[in-house]
């Protein structure tokens, strides 16, 4: 027991030097926390405080102040712009429409629904510098959009449908054009046969009349060839009545 209790002791001595050693060391070298702020330290040192510490804080919440106020500042005027483009897409999403199916208020004919007009002419607004896509009633501000024909343009729909329909009608009309010709082509050869025909019968008559006409200046005196050249003459009128001389 003797031994332990000797050793004891001397942990504790040996503690209580350790301590006297930190304790005098802290004394002499005591931190700077409450010691007054140095504008120009010693080269190599950086002193600490709770007087720089409190200095930071206080620079800091200012700029925690500042950048808060600015962050407000900004996301109001962010909502802002996102109501604005929001505004905007769908005024721009409401032109496409009119683009492809015309405008419901603004009609070509007002008979007709589906003839609106599709293309207007941008009007700058002068607040915003910004094209102005308002359109109250309907109606935006920029004019109407003419074509070629000074009449005004429908939807890119509209157009392709009367393309379409414009195609067809030429289809069509080819069509007719092919069997026109078709039956020129036959009525032509009708034509030219009856043509043909019309000269033959042409030279038939003209030698008939040829012989008609030798046959009313012969005159013999035999009675049998009298009669016969009488009913050579009758059958030759028979014949250029029945070709269409009226008074041969």
């Amino acid at each position: 027991m003797t031994a332990i209790g000797k050793l004891l002791v001397l942990s504790c001595f040996v503690a209580a030097l350790g301590m006297l050693t930190w304790a005098a060391g802290l004394y002499v070298e005591r931190p700077g926390w409450f010691a007054e702020t140095t504008d120009e330290p010693e080269r190599g040192q950086k002193p600490l405080n709770f007087k720089q510490m409190k200095a930071e804080m206080d620079t800091l919440a200012r700029v925690a102040a500042v950048s808060s106020e600015a962050w407000g500042t900004h996301l109001k005027t962010l909502e802002e712009r996102e109501k604005l483009r929001a505004e905007r897409k769908a005024a721009y999403a409401e032109r496409i429409r009119w683009a492809h199916k015309g405008n419901p208020a603004d009609l070509i004919d007002k008979m007709n629904p589906k003839s609106g007009k599709g293309f207007y002419a941008p009007e700058i607004d002068p607040a915003t510098n910004l094209y102005d896509l308002s359109a109250p009633g309907g109606i935006p501000k920029g004019k109407a959009i003419k074509g070629h024909d000074d009449t005004y343009l429908p939807g890119v729909d509209g157009l392709l449908n009367s393309i379409k329909g414009d195609t067809e009608a030429i289809d069509d009309l080819t069509k007719q054009i092919g069997e026109k010709q078709a039956e020129f082509d036959k009525i032509s050869v009708q034509i030219k046969s009856t043509e043909d025909r019309a000269i033959a019968m042409g030279v038939i008559r003209d030698s008939v009349q040829s012989e008609l006409f030798f046959l009313q200046n012969f005159e013999v005196n035999v009675t049998e060839t009298r009669e016969t050249v009488i009913r050579r003459e009758r059958q030759l009128r028979n014949r250029l009545k029945s070709l269409g001389v009226f008074d041969p």
